[in-house]
């Protein structure tokens, strides 16, 4: 499981980093939401993301990018999140 969650992880945020330059345009500062490397959302806190997340997906893992042309580390919120992860 680890494994899929790693390699969900890689193509959510290989579809950020393709999508960035029209996200930066309409939603900067805002926090995108990933999953299966499709945008399912844009936000305006990571936490707001999370419900999303969890409500939307489940137990499916999900990713949660903030909108920046700098490189941001969100730390456990920049990867997938699991079901009844920290979603605050």
């Amino acid at each position: 499981m680890a494994h899929s969650q790693q390699v969900e992880i890689q193509r959510n945020y290989a579809t950020f980093l393709d999508m960035v330059g029209k996200l930066l345009a309409a939603h900067a500062g805002r926090y995108a939401l990933f999953h299966d490397q499709q945008l399912a959302g844009v936000f305006d806190s990571p936490g707001e993301a999370a419900r999303a997340g969890f409500a939307q997906f489940g137990h499916e893992p999900y990713s949660i990018q903030y909108v920046t042309d700098e490189p941001v580390d969100l730390g456990f919120m920049s990867n997938a999140i699991r079901a009844g992860a920290n979603q605050g």
